[in-house]
Order: structure tokens, then C-alpha cells, then sequence
């Protein structure tokens, strides 16, 4: 017991400890290590073992009272702990008399001579059975010893379970050995039948008992630390999950062995068993009767506990389980009866015996440990808040039947044994504040019902403590995330939280010992207050914090960011906050300024004072302030390094940027980063890890200062300067640290450059293009040689300030990057600038891709195409003239190509096929980084759908000619290919022609039969089957239903018969056979009802398969139902009966799958009454509270989210499905 007390996790614990060092003999040997479980086994094991013992069988002679030829009997010596009254010399004489045999007289005189027992012992006598010896009770001393033994033997388990504790520090493999180990001599003693041997030791006959197991599944509950929801260690999480389910196996096993205690007894001794649980006096009914090993309260919760420390998203479930299967035992149990036995018993009540009756009933640690596994569960807000509330619901009717109990005087009930106390309200409101809350009403909802759990425990007699006021502010501080900036918001959170904390700060002396939950509390409503606005109420809860000493580090951050966010309101916050920062100062480095040392921590607090006066109403006094506290962190780090105000990079860089914008002076910005690069300096002058390495200030130039010098040089239009900064960044100035150009310096240069407007925000700057092309004459790029070869910037930096144009998707910057290309073009032809040759027609082809973008966002028509073909024609000319440099590659080619079939101009498609042309000529007499691809044939294919007329006719005559010529071409990136088939199918299909939709099928199966000969490498593919399906759906004839049928029908058999898995139907494929029924020729007039051929049969069909269980795993979407209510519409008689019936039937069937949409919602109300359609919706009432009287009034968000709950978020619309 006492190594198990000293393996306890603590100051003095023996954790770790070896007891092998204290062995003089083992000292100087390498054995292994012995934990202090070890010991305590070894101990316990040790007197296990003493048993009985038997002598050689050899005896002195004049001890000797037999015969020399008898046989010599061993001698059993050595008792520990024997059962009942028994004497072994008996047993030895009897078993002496019957190895005799007829010599009983002599034996007999013989020992009465010698006086070995009393006379009047008779040797005729039976000896008594071992058997019988069992059923006889305990003695008082035998009762004390079989305790003590059972005590042992949990004493031993117990050192194991804490040995295996994850608070032990031990290795995790170490930790799981030792509770293998401790489940291991649990199953070894439950294996063990009960001795009946004569004579016995008490520790034979020790059984386990409910501490034993408790211990076991503590062991295996506490293997594994709390994981956290969002962690991700994959690995803790299986080990959390796995103990978990080890400990409840266990409980089970439990549960298992205590069944199996009560089917081997009979009435009586199951009578006496609950007598003896109940409290009763073992002797009462005259025979000794062991307790049945059964789950009690504490079994259950520390299962319970061991979900709750999982993260597995199914402990929610199986906690919940475990607590319906422990209430389901507790009243089989049958507690009544047990109660009854002790009332009704007079030795009960004048024995003073405890009647508490030890079932599993669930008390307070039961529902904290359930509530706590609801972190974890997976369900929306609504069954996680539903979940919560009904286990608050369950609380209370549990906590009523016990006290109607104890007004009555009925079972072992007592006040003590409610559930509902300041620990299981804090459980509930913890719950509550970790609901998966997504939205600002969810997360307020949360809110107010913890506010109302709270406000009602004083009606439960109960004071909410210090724990749920705070989960009461952290709840309100996590619906001020969901606010949004919404002052109005902002402010309801920052008051209901001050609510809470009021009444903490109202009986502080009371809640002293919560103090970190107060001061936690604290922190969360200065924070609320600073992001309300309410920046006063924030200074005197300060105030408040610090008479009563509840504040720390994090307060004073809280408030300091609080008053500096609110700047803005007046510059007198600011002071606040400054106020604040230096009292924290002057206290921090009075006090112990040998034990300070700077910190991060300390260097964010004078960081956000230097933000709130950048940011404050008054921005020249502002900066000025700012700046002043720099210079003091600055100056108090240089003269003494473990000075708290130590600056970093991001005290610098808000300083300079705010230079920048206001300050026409670019000088103090540049003195500001050379103190950057001093300080720099200073850190790289010092190796690394020692102790002056963490005292030194961690700043470095970074590109975001070098960029905020370079705007202050762009307001007074600087040039020179700002060309030097950028050369040194580019050429890997050391003391610039990584400072490299990036975006948003070329975007400054090229403002700069450019002579454009340019306005700065906090990310950067935004450039705004003047629309006068002529201030592009403005650029000087000789001056990029002033600042001497050395830090003249590269090539990639006047590519990057182009990109800035090329990148801006208007026609102003596609012209800007244009004349800047031709410039930087003069300037490298005069030698003034080295230019890579072959990154001109790079650029070149960036900005034809520019004018293309200009295409895309609809700023000009036939404008943007006319100027990338003129960029070509400048590249061709260039070539005809031999300026390799400048001749058109095939990029060039592709993009003039992909212009005009971008382009909305009615000859696009001429002048994309012209252009085509152009590139083949070209290829055929010029170098081989020209030539043509399938991709070039198949945009201007597929540029030839706009043309409805003549498209077809061109469309196919590419084809063919393609065909022709690159059919069998070496090169495979000419050959034509799937997509230039889809290509041609597309213009048929979308053809104004009504006979297309035949050809497409024709042009499907030759594909299809040219690949099956092998004389063919095109194999249509599922787009080339919509393709066929689509035209046969646009042309509006009886027949399409039955062709689309064949199609589809056509590409199951190659996925089931072909093997062709990229055929594989989907529900999309389906929906256009019921699309070509809805858009059929009507046939409601017509008599087919003995026709499977018709709209109305064919989409049954369809219909089945989707609704039934397919190969194909498929299911109806919204657009099934959709189409489905056209095609009754269109193919049903109205005034059938069926009619009505059919349709109510298939609404009906759409809101029970959710998959009522805009597009369901339209057709099924344009295809009934207005009577039936308000029917069919719950009534016109209901809608006429919002403001609907008419049906095309009634949105598909008015109706209930339960009817569009499976409906997908709208997607690029595919072929035919609308």
C-alpha cells in the first residue's frame, strides 16, 4: 500500500525510481531495472506462495511413533493464514490410521503412551472432510485476513495503474506495458477456481472484487492523455480510441463475471448476497456467502471518462449507450427489494449497519463525464444542441424521482445523491458553449440558453460558482466571432458578458480560489468591450481588476489593444494605452531587473500602442507619437539588452508605411531602415544559441520595408532613388537580409516609371492607369544607368513591371505594356540596356495573352483581336526583315488563334480559320519551333457553332481536310483526336438544321467502327454520346425520346458488356431522356395507351431505374423530378383522374428526398391548379404571413429546408440538363 501511495504523480512520487540500486549483492551487476510495481508484485507473490510445506519424510528416532517398516508420511508444516479451527497433527494421525490398517490398536496405545494429544480423543473418529470445511463462516480473524489479502492484491494493481498513468511522464510503450501488466494479474486471479483443497491459505480462497476491476479499467482509462477535437495526431487519437474501448470491454467482462456468480447460486444464497451488498451482517443467516463482483457507479463513469478523453467521432454514441445499458442493469437490479430486506430487518436497523446499497445508479460524475464526450460528436447544431438539452432534461427528472423518494422514505436515497449541482452545471454549460455553432443565430442561441441554465440554478438551490459564470463570458466572447463587426452585435455580446463578470466581481473574496477563471474572464470582457467600441467600460473593468489584484500579462495586452483599436474614435485612447504600457514597464524592470529578459510578449505591447496612434483621428500627431516610441525601444535595447522594449520588424515596418503615405519627406524613412540594417547586422555578429543570441533584437529588412521606402520615394517621384534601392535588392544586398522584389514592388516601379497615379492602402499599392497613352513617352529608362552597372536592375524586373499591365485584364494596360515592350526594345537594339534575346517574343506573346483577357471580360469586341493580330504581324515582319529575335513562334501563332475564337465578332471564325492559314504557310517555309497542332484545328471546329447557317458545311470540311492530312502524320500532336470529333458533333448538334441529329449518329458509329478495324485512333467518349443525345433532344420530334433510349441504352452495354468504365451512366445521362420526353411532340390527344413506345412509358422506365436499386449506384436529383412533372404536363390528359394523383404523388416523393429546387418548384406549380399547388405546399395561410398571395410568389427558400435539404449547390450547367 504504501509503495502504491508513493507512485502517485507528485513531488515525493517513486516514479522512475529503481529499487535495484539498493541491492548490495545486485549492486555491481547489470541487471534490469525494478519499478516500484515490481517490488509490490514481488511482495505480494511472496506471501501468495507461502503455503503449505511438507517435510523430506525423515525423522529423528526418538521422535518416531511408527514402525520401521511402515512407510514414512511427510510431515506439512508452516500455516499462514489457515481457515476456521484446524489442527494438522489429526489430519496426520488419521491419515496414519489408514496407511495401518489392521494395526490401529497398537498405533493407538502407542501415541497415548507418548502423550501426544489428550486422552479422551477418539482415533476412531472420522476426519473431518476438506468440502466441508467451506461451507462453515469466516471467523472474525479468517474475515480480517481474507480483507487484508484482497487489500494487497489492489494495492499491487494500483501501482501498476499509476505506473501507466499518462501524468507518470513514462515512454508511451513503458506506460502500455505496465497496464497490459496490471490486466494480466486481473485475469489471472478471475481464472482461478476457489480452492477446496484442506488445508487452505487465506490468499488461495482470495477472489477479486469491484475495487480490482475499477482499478484495471482506471489503469487503462488513464493510458491515454485528453485529446483534443481538432488534434492531429492520427496516431493519439487511435490509442484514445482503443483504451477507450479496452475499458469498456472490461466493464463488460465485469459485468459478465458477476452473471455468472449469480446463475451458479441458488434463491437462498442469492437472498444472502444482497443481504451482505446491502450492508447486512455476514452471520445473519447463519453461512458465509461471497459478494458478487458487480459493476457499480464508479465503473461506469470511469468508463464514461475514458470516452470523453477520445476524439473519436463515435464516443458521443457509445457513451450514450453505455449510460442507457447502465440505467437498463440498475432497474434490473431491482433496488426495491433490496431496500425492502434492509427496512423490514431488525438486525439492520439495531446493527447500525450502513444501508447504502451499492447499484449503478448514476450520480453527478456520470453526466459530467457524459456531457464531456459531446465534444466530439459529429452532428449538426441542431442534434448537438438537441442532445445537450435532453441529457439537461434527463438531469432533472432523475434529481425528481429521488427527491419524491426521499419525501417518501423509499430506497437509499438521500439529498446528496442528486445530479444536479454546481459541477454537472458547469459540465452542461461547457457543453453548450462548444456547440458546433456556424452562424450568429446558432451561436447566440447558445448564448441564451446558458444564460437561462444559469439564471435557473438558483431556483435548483444552487449558486453558480466561478466556472459556469466563466463559460458563460467565453460563450458570449465566441458568439462576438460570429458578430461579424457588427457594432450592434458587438455590443449585446460585450454587455451580457459583463453581466456575467459583474456578479464574479460582486463576491471576489468568495472566488478567490478561481482566481485564473476570473482573471480569464476578465480578459475575455476587456477584449469584447475594445471590439464593441466601448473602449471607457474597458478602462474600468481595468481599474477594477487591479484593486482587487485580479490581472495579469494578459489583462494589461487586453486592454492596451482594446484602447488602440479605438484610436480612431480619439487620439485620447491612445494616451491611454501609452499610459498603460509604461506603468507595466516601470513595474516590470523596477521590481527584478536582473531576472528580466525581453520577450515577444512584452515587444507585441508597445507594437500595439504604435498601431492605435498610426491609426488614430489626429494622423500627423499620430506618426509623430509612433515614432517617438520606437526611438524609445531603440535607445532602451541598445542600452541595456534585457530591457523589455526590444523591437522587432514589425515595430519598424507600420512606422515607415504610414511615412509613406503621409510624409513628403522620404529621409525618415530611409533612416529607419538603416537602423534596421545596423540592428541586422548586430544580430548576424553574434553566434548563434548563446545567451547574448537571445537577448538581441530580431529585426530584418525585409522586402515590406524596402517596399514602404520605395512609395515614399514614389510620392515625391524620386526616381534615382528608388532605382538604387531596387538594384540593391535584386543584386543580394547582405545587409537588406532577404529583402528580394516581389508584386508589389514592381507594381510601385511601374508606377512609377509610367508616370501613373498611384494610391497606397495597408496591402499595398493599387495602380490606377491613366487613360492617356502618351504618358507612356514619359518613361526615361536611360535613367536606369545612373546609379552605375553594379545595381542596375536585371531583365526580370522590367518583365515583372510589364506583367503588372498584362495582368490587369483592361485594354489601358494591354497598351501600356505594349509601347513599354517597344522602348525596352529601342533600348537594348541602342545598347543603353542588356536584354535577353529570346524573352522578346515571350513578352511579346504575354501581351497578345493580354489583349486576349480583354476578350474574356467583355471590355471590347473585335477591338482586342484586331490588336493581337497586329502584334503577330509585327513579329512576321520582324522575321521577314531577319530579326530571328523578334520572329513568331509557335506560341504566338496559338494565341493570335485563340483570340479571335474568343471573340464575339460575327467573322471571328473566318478570321481564326485566316489565321490558321497563316500559321500552316508559315510552318511549311520556316523553322521547326512552328507547326501545327490538333488543338489549332480544333478551336476553330468548334469556332464554327456561332455561325448556324454556314457552320456546319465549314465545321465539316476542317474535319475532313484534317483527316486527310494529319491522319496519318508522324507527328501525333497533329493527328486528330476525340476532341476534334466532339468538336464537329457540337456545331452539328447546335446547328439551326432540323436533320442534324441523324448525322451526328452516323459520324458516332463510324468513329466507333474506324476504331473497332483499328484504322482509327478516335474513340468516342461519354461527351461524344451527350453530344448525339442533345442534338437529338433539340430537334423536337416524336422519335427523339426513343433515340436518346437507344443511346443511353447502347452505352450500358459497352460499360457492362465492353468494359468501357468511362461510358458509365450517370444520373445527368439519364435526366436527358427524361428532358428529350418533356420536350417531345405532345401526345396527351393521342390514344397510346397500348404503346411502350411513347414520352410517358419511356421516362417510367427511366424513372424506375433511378428510384430503384442500379448497377450504377445512382439516384434521382432535383432535375428528375423536374422533368418528370413536364412530361405529365405535356403527354397526360388533364381531366384523367390519374392526373392529379399522379402528380400530388411525385410531389410528395420529391419533399420526402429533399430534392425540391427552383427548377422542380416552377414546373410542378405550372402543372396543376392553383388550388392543388397551395395543397400540395401546407395551405396559403402559412404563406400568407410572409407576404405570398399568389403561387409565382412563393420562392423555393420560403418553403421548408427539409424539402431541399439534398439539393446540390447550382454547378456549371451540363449538356441538356437545365
Amino acid at each position: 500500500t504504501a509503495l502504491s501511495n508513493a507512485c502517485r504523480v507528485g513531488k515525493n512520487s517513486l516514479i522512475g525510481y529503481d529499487f535495484n540500486s539498493q541491492n548490495i549483492i545486485n549492486n555491481n551487476v547489470h541487471s534490469e531495472k525494478k519499478a516500484a510495481a515490481t517490488l509490490a508484485e514481488e511482495i505480494w507473490r511472496s506471501v501468495w506462495n507461502m503455503q503449505i510445506l511438507f517435510t523430506s519424510g525423515k525423522r529423528n528416532e526418538s521422535t518416531s511413533v511408527v514402525e520401521p517398516n511402515l512407510p514414512q508420511l511427510p510431515i506439512r508444516i508452516g500455516r499462514i493464514g489457515f481457515l476456521q479451527e484446524y489442527n494438522p497433527l489429526t489430519e496426520y494421525l488419521c491419515e496414519l490410521r489408514d496407511l495401518e490398517g489392521d494395526n490401529e490398536s497398537e498405533v493407538e496405545e502407542l501415541i497415548i503412551e507418548q502423550g501426544i494429544i489428550d486422552e479422551d480423543f477418539d482415533f476412531n473418529d472420522e476426519a473431518p472432510p476438506s468440502s466441508s470445511r467451506a461451507d462453515h463462516p469466516l471467523s472474525s480473524k479468517d474475515q480480517y485476513r481474507y480483507d487484508q489479502a484482497v487489500m494487497m492484491f489492489n494495492a499491487v494493481l494500483n501501482t501498476y495503474a499509476n505506473l501507466g498513468n499518462s501524468k507518470s511522464g513514462a515512454r508511451p510503450e513503458i506506460r502500455r506495458e505496465m497496464v497490459q501488466h496490471c490486466e494480466r494479474m486481473l485475469l489471472e486471479v478471475v481464472a482461478r477456481e476457489k480452492t477446496k483443497t484442506s488445508p487452505g491459505t487465506v490468499l488461495q480462497h482470495v477472489q477479486p472484487d469491484g475495487i480490482s476491476f475499477n482499478t484495471v479499467m482506471k489503469a487503462w482509462a488513464g493510458l491515454s492523455p485528453k485529446q483534443r477535437v481538432d488534434s492531429r495526431n492520427e496516431y493519439a487519437k487511435s490509442v484514445a480510441a482503443a483504451t477507450a474501448e479496452r475499458t469498456e470491454s472490461i466493464l463488460e467482462m465485469m459485468y459478465e463475471y458477476h452473471q455468472k456468480e449469480r446463475t451458479d447460486n441458488n434463491t437462498l444464497e442469492s437472498i444472502q448476497t444482497t443481504w451482505r451488498k446491502c450492508g447486512g451482517d455476514s452471520n445473519t443467516f447463519g453461512v458465509s456467502t461471497a459478494i458478487p463482483v458487480s459493476p457499480d457507479t464508479s465503473s461506469y463513469n470511469i468508463a464514461l471518462t475514458a470516452w470523453a478523453k477520445s476524439s473519436d467521432p463515435n464516443s458521443t454514441a457509445k457513451a450514450l449507450d453505455l449510460l442507457n445499458r447502465m440505467v437498463h442493469r440498475c432497474n434490473i437490479a431491482c433496488t426495491a427489494r433490496e431496500a425492502m430486506i434492509l427496512e423490514n430487518t431488525e438486525a439492520a436497523q439495531q446493527g447500525g449497519k450502513n444501508a447504502r446499497t451499492f447499484n449503478a445508479f448514476p450520480d453527478s460524475r456520470t453526466f459530467v463525464a457524459l456531457l464531456a464526450s459531446l465534444k466530439n460528436t459529429a452532428s449538426n447544431f441542431n442534434d448537438a444542441r438537441d442532445l445537450v438539452l435532453s441529457i439537461f432534461v434527463t438531469m432533472k427528472e432523475w434529481d425528481d424521482q429521488v427527491q419524491w423518494c426521499v419525501e417518501n422514505s423509499i430506497g437509499p436515497f438521500r439529498d446528496s445523491n442528486r445530479v444536479l449541482n454546481e459541477f454537472t452545471y458547469s459540465a452542461l454549460i461547457r457543453g453548450l458553449s462548444r456547440l458546433p455553432a456556424n452562424s450568429w443565430e446558432e451561436q447566440i442561441e447558445c448564448c441564451n440558453q446558458i444564460d437561462n441554465i444559469i439564471g435557473g440554478m438558483s431556483e435548483e438551490l444552487v449558486t453558480p460558482n466561478a466556472i459556469a459564470r466563466g463559460f458563460g463570458v467565453n460563450a458570449w466572447a465566441a458568439c462576438a466571432v460570429q458578430a461579424q463587426n457588427d457594432k450592434s452585435r458587438l455590443q449585446l455580446c460585450a454587455q451580457k458578458a459583463a453581466t456575467h463578470l459583474n456578479e464574479l466581481l460582486q463576491d471576489a473574496i468568495k472566488f478567490q480560489l478561481e482566481k485564473s477563471i476570473m482573471i480569464h474572464a476578465i480578459n475575455d470582457v476587456i477584449t469584447l468591450l475594445g471590439k464593441a467600441s466601448e473602449p471607457k467600460k474597458a478602462i474600468d473593468v481595468f481599474e477594477t481588476a487591479k484593486k482587487i489584484q485580479m490581472f495579469n500579462l494578459q489583462s494589461v495586452a487586453a486592454v492596451i489593444d482594446s484602447l488602440s483599436k479605438n484610436s480612431h474614435i480619439d487620439i485620447s485612447y491612445a494616451d491611454k494605452a501609452k499610459q498603460y504600457l509604461f506603468e507595466f514597464e516601470q513595474d516590470k524592470m523596477n521590481f527584478t531587473p536582473s531576472l528580466v529578459l525581453p520577450d515577444s510578449k512584452y515587444t507585441s505591447l508597445y507594437n500595439s500602442v504604435i498601431s492605435g496612434y498610426l491609426n488614430c483621428n489626429k494622423k500627423e500627431r499620430g506618426l509623430d507619437q509612433a515614432e517617438a516610441i520606437l526611438s524609445h525601444m531603440i535607445e532602451c535595447h541598445e542600452s541595456n539588452p534585457r530591457h523589455i522594449a526590444r523591437p522587432n520588424s514589425t515595430s519598424f515596418i507600420p512606422v515607415m508605411s504610414t511615412m509613406a503615405k503621409i510624409c513628403d519627406d522620404p529621409r525618415r524613412c530611409e533612416q529607419l531602415l538603416t537602423k534596421m540594417e545596423k540592428l541586422y547586422q548586430r544580430r548576424n555578429n553574434i553566434r548563434p544559441h548563446s545567451a547574448e543570441a537571445k537577448l538581441v533584437a530580431n529585426v530584418e529588412p525585409n522586402t515590406v520595408a524596402c517596399n514602404a521606402v520605395l512609395k515614399a520615394y514614389a510620392r515625391v517621384g524620386d526616381v534615382k532613388s528608388a532605382l538604387k534601392l531596387l538594384g540593391r535588392m535584386e543584386k543580394d544586398d547582405v545587409k537588406l537580409a532577404k529583402a528580394r522584389p516581389n508584386a508589389t514592388t514592381h507594381a510601385i516601379m511601374s508606377t512609377l516609371l509610367s508616370g501613373g497615379e498611384a494610391t497606397f492602402d495597408s496591402d499595398g499599392p493599387s495602380i490606377v492607369i491613366s487613360p492617356d497613352t502618351a504618358n507612356v513617352n514619359q518613361i526615361y529608362l536611360k535613367d536606369l544607368n545612373l546609379n552605375g552597372r553594379d545595381l542596375k536592375p536585371t531583365s526580370k524586373s522590367f518583365e515583372a513591371m510589364m506583367n503588372i499591365y498584362t495582368s490587369s485584364g483592361t485594354v489601358e494596360g494591354a497598351e501600356k505594356a505594349t509601347e513599354l515592350l517597344r522602348q525596352i526594345e529601342a533600348m537594348d537594339a541602342s545598347g543603353t540596356i542588356s536584354f535577353k534575346r529570346e524573352r522578346f517574343v515571350h513578352n511579346y506573346n504575354n501581351v497578345i495573352n493580354a489583349w486576349i483577357q480583354c476578350e474574356n471580360d467583355g471590355d471590347v469586341d473585335a477591338y482586342a483581336s484586331k490588336k493581337a493580330e497586329k502584334i503577330l504581324d509585327y513579329l512576321c515582319e520582324q522575321h521577314e526583315k531577319g530579326v530571328e529575335a523578334l520572329s513568331p513562334n509557335n506560341g504566338s501563332f496559338n494565341l493570335c488563334i485563340k483570340s479571335w475564337c474568343n471573340s464575339k465578332h460575327p467573322n471571328a471564325a473566318e478570321k481564326a480559320e485566316k489565321v490558321l492559314r497563316r500559321k500552316e504557310a508559315f510552318a511549311e517555309r520556316s523553322r521547326n519551333d512552328v507547326y501545327i497542332t490538333a488543338p489549332n484545328y480544333n478551336l476553330v471546329i468548334a469556332k464554327w457553332r456561332d455561325d448556324k447557317t454556314n457552320g456546319p458545311d465549314r465545321a465539316r470540311k476542317l474535319f475532313n481536310e484534317m483527316v486527310q492530312k494529319y491522319g496519318n502524320a508522324a507527328e501525333f500532336k497533329a493527328r486528330p483526336n476525340i476532341v476534334t470529333l466532339n468538336s464537329l458533333l457540337d456545331v452539328l448538334a447546335k446547328s439551326s438544321s432540323r436533320d442534324m441529329a441523324e448525322e451526328c449518329e452516323v459520324l458516332l458509329k463510324e468513329a466507333n467502327e474506324l476504331f473497332r478495324e483499328g484504322k482509327s485512333t478516335i474513340l468516342p467518349d461519354i461527351i461524344s454520346y451527350r453530344t448525339c443525345i442533345d442534338a437529338w433532344i433539340r430537334q423536337w420530334q416524336t422519335v427523339s425520346p426513343i433515340r436518346v433510349e437507344a443511346l443511353v441504352n447502347e452505352m450500358i452495354h459497352k460499360y457492362s458488356v465492353e468494359g468501357r468504365k468511362d461510358l458509365c451512366p450517370d444520373s445527368d445521362v439519364f435526366n436527358l431522356v427524361l428532358k428529350a420526353c418533356s420536350q417531345a411532340t405532345v401526345t396527351w390527344h393521342e390514344d397510346v395507351a397500348k404503346k411502350s413506345d411513347t414520352p410517358v412509358s419511356i421516362a417510367n422506365r427511366t424513372y424506375s431505374v433511378l428510384k430503384g436499386k442500379n448497377q450504377f449506384n445512382i439516384k434521382p436529383t432535383h432535375a428528375t423530378y423536374a422533368f418528370m412533372f413536364l412530361i405529365y404536363k405535356n403527354h397526360l390528359d388533364f381531366e384523367n383522374s390519374r392526373y392529379t394523383q399522379l402528380l400530388t404523388m411525385l410531389w410528395k416523393q420529391c419533399c420526402n428526398d429533399g430534392l425540391v429546387s427552383r427548377f422542380a418548384l416552377d414546373s410542378f406549380r405550372d402543372s396543376v391548379l392553383q388550388y392543388q399547388f397551395w395543397n400540395a405546399i401546407g395551405g396559403n395561410d402559412r404563406y400568407a404571413a410572409m407576404g405570398k398571395t399568389k403561387p409565382d410568389e412563393v420562392k423555393v427558400d420560403d418553403l421548408p429546408q427539409e424539402w431541399r435539404r439534398n439539393v446540390k449547390p447550382q454547378r456549371r450547367q451540363g449538356k441538356g440538363v437545365k
